[in-house]
Order: structure tokens, then sequence, then C-alpha cells
């Protein structure tokens, strides 16, 4: 039997992104957690605890997925995506800037499929999810996610830097995860830096399952080496939020795409190379994205949807036994109809806690407090619940 000409040009397509995979600098997973040593205390020594909108008044029909960076001299950035709707071809990536509190800047464009399809030579659907990550070198990096086709399993990830603060950025890379089906990868929530001056960013894959993974990544006289590790298989938990607990062990909380509705959690003992087998904690999660951070006094914050079957309300909780139990500290948002989701939590300059949320799919709400006020709620839930005052 003649051998199908459709198969053979498969066969070609994988030898050759196998050979171009191959021609791409990968590093092992190395290097201690740096953020779990490093978290500065606040200088803020009352209770303090602010809401504000970052993109007031933007009006586009949606927009979605924000998360954070700290610049240099203490400048917050914020980075979303917008259009008609998720995958759609009118979806730009926006960035604004808040200086030491003040009021943010007016969003600017930083990414469209149009100069994705220039910069990386091939022709897209859309752009998506983004992350920013601040590099020691004072750059600002860029990670996020084009479509090729169809939805989310038909994205990949790619990478731009910027050196003068997000005015202009460098072409936009593609880049290589898999040496065959290099696609249905996303990334979603907050890079750790580790003390070999890389970083490990929490990503996904959507492709015949929902995978967890982490990318390791770090930049070598220029040239950018990365490599991926995959925290656990199957079809159950995807959208990881990575959490160092000391320099070798950490905490992945994953959202859950099973019929527990509930959060799940893996941990690591070796710097994120091996993970133990997820489990459901008892908080409830509606499919939906989560996000987690290490306090100072090494409780564990946690921001989800308090319910299994809706995003109309987000919630703050807190762990003091490493995620064994939670306490729900506060309800942030709640109304029937509405959706809070795709929380992501990062930490000022100042030490003080940010976290970024979309806000019924119209804005980008930022909630900005301190370790103070966590502590003044968490007293007054244990009056309420007749239990010993926080020490």
């Amino acid at each position: 039997m003649a051998f199908p000409l459709r198969w053979l040009l498969i066969c070609i397509a994988w030898l050759l992104a196998g050979a171009l995979y191959l021609r791409t600098p990968v590093i092992s997973p190395s290097g201690d957690f740096v953020e779990a040593t490093t978290a500065a205390p606040s200088t803020q020594r009352a209770p303090a605890f602010q809401k504000t909108i970052v993109n007031p008044g933007q009006g586009l029909p949606m927009v979605h997925v924000a998360s954070l960076a700290t610049m240099s001299g203490g400048i917050e950035a914020a980075v979303w995506y917008g259009g008609s709707a998720e995958c759609a071809p009118d979806v730009k990536i926006y960035l604004s800037e808040s200086e030491h509190g003040e009021q943010w800047s007016s969003p600017r464009v930083i990414m469209t499929r149009e100069r994705a399809e220039h910069d990386l030579g091939r022709p897209l659907q859309s752009v998506g999810n983004a992350i920013l990550i601040s590099e020691s070198q004072g750059g600002l990096r860029l990670v996020f996610v084009t479509i090729a086709m169809g939805r989310w399993s038909g994205s990949q990830l790619n990478t731009s830097v910027s050196k003068d603060g997000g005015i202009t950025w460098s072409q936009a890379e593609r880049m290589t995860l898999s040496p065959f089906f290099n696609f249905s990868e996303l990334v979603r929530n907050r890079a750790v830096s580790l003390d070999s001056g890389g970083w490990c960013v929490p990503i996904y894959q959507e492709f015949l399952g929902k995978f967890p993974e982490l990318l390791w990544v770090n930049e070598n006289h220029g040239h950018l080496e990365y490599r991926k590790s995959r925290i656990a298989g199957g079809c159950s938990t995807f959208q990881p939020s990575l959490v160092p607990l000391d320099a070798k062990s950490s905490l992945v909380f994953l959202r859950d795409y099973t019929d527990n509705r509930r959060v799940f959690i893996s941990r690591s003992d070796d710097g994120g190379w091996i993970w133990s087998k997820p489990a459901p904690t008892q908080l409830p999660n509606p499919d939906s994205g989560i996000s987690g951070l290490k306090l100072n006094d090494g409780k564990l914050l946690l921001a989800y949807n308090a319910s299994t079957s809706c995003r109309d309300n987000l919630v703050l909780a807190i762990s003091n036994d490493q995620g064994a139990t939670w306490k729900k500290l506060v309800t942030l948002e709640h109304e029937v109809g509405s959706t809070f989701s795709y929380p992501f939590l990062s930490r000022s300059s100042d030490g003080s806690i940010n976290l970024a949320y979309t806000r019924k799919r119209k804005e980008i709400a930022l909630t900005k407090f301190n370790e103070a006020w966590i502590a003044e709620a968490l007293d007054s839930l244990s009056k309420i619940q007749g239990e010993a005052p926080h020490p």
C-alpha cells in the first residue's frame, strides 16, 4: 500500500519541529526559590486597605486575565487583554502603570494579533493571556499567548522584552516547548524568581487533557534559555499557582476540572522537580482561576471563588498549616449574576499585597492591603467565632 501523502507531510513536519526544538537552548530545573525568603515586611504599620479600578472607562466589550509586576523605582505595571470576546481577532494586550499608589495611567496597547503575526512570521487568530516579569537588569518581560486556530487548545507561548518601562518592545519570539506538537501551552499565574537569576513560570496545557506545568526560564548573555516540567497529568487539574515555602519546598494550588469542585493542592520538596499527587482541599472551586501567596508570618493566603457552581463572589482564605486547613477571611465581592474572576496576588516593593482580578468582564480591579489589615481581619473573625485573638 502506498504511503499516503498526508502522513508523509505530517512526518516531515514532526522531524522539522524536532530539529528546531533540539536547536533551542534549554535548561534543567535549577536554582532555589527566592520569593519565599525575601518578602519585604510592610512599611505600613497601621492596617491599610484600598480598592481601585485600573482601567476606568476603557469601554471595551470584554477585558480579562490581569497580571502585575513591580518595576524599578517601585512603579507597578498591570497587563491584561481586551476586545469583543475571548479568542476574537480584535483582542489586544494592554498595559497600565501606577507610581507609588497614584492613579493608573491610561491603558496602552502593547501587543496585537497583527504585530504578533508580523514578528512571528505566521498567521494567527488572536492573542490572549499575558503575564509580566520584572527582570533583575531592569527590563520588563512579557510572556503571552497567541492562538493559531480554534480556541485555547490552538495556542502557543511567546515572549517580548521592554528596556524602557513598557514603552517599546522587542520583536516577539515564539517559545518552542515541545519537539512535535508545540501548541496548547498557556500562562496565567505569577512567576517566581530563582537565586540563579532565572524564573519559574507556572504554565499549563489543554490538549487531550489538562496538564499543570512549570516553565524554567533563564537569560544567558542575551540568549533566552528555557525548559518545561510537568506537575501532574490526566484531565483533572490545571492553571497552577506556585507558592514557595522555603528555598526548596513549595506548593501549587490547582484549578479543578472534575466533579470534585474543590481547589487542589500538590507539594514539592526538591525545588519543584517531583510533586505529590494533587489532592482536594476543603475549598470549593467552580472550575475557575485561583491565586496564592505566602505571608511573612508563614501563613498562606488564597484568592478564589467560594462556590461550586459560579463566579459571583471573590473571597480571601488563610491557612496556618501549609494548606491542610483553611479559614475564610473576607468576602471582597459578591453580586448574584455577576462574575469576579481570575485573581492575581503579588507584592509591591513596600511589602504590601496587591490583588488584581476581572470585575464583571468590564473592568480590571485592584485591591491593595497590608499584613496588618490581614491581622486585624483575623482578630475580628476570631471574636465573631469566639476564638482566642490572633497572635
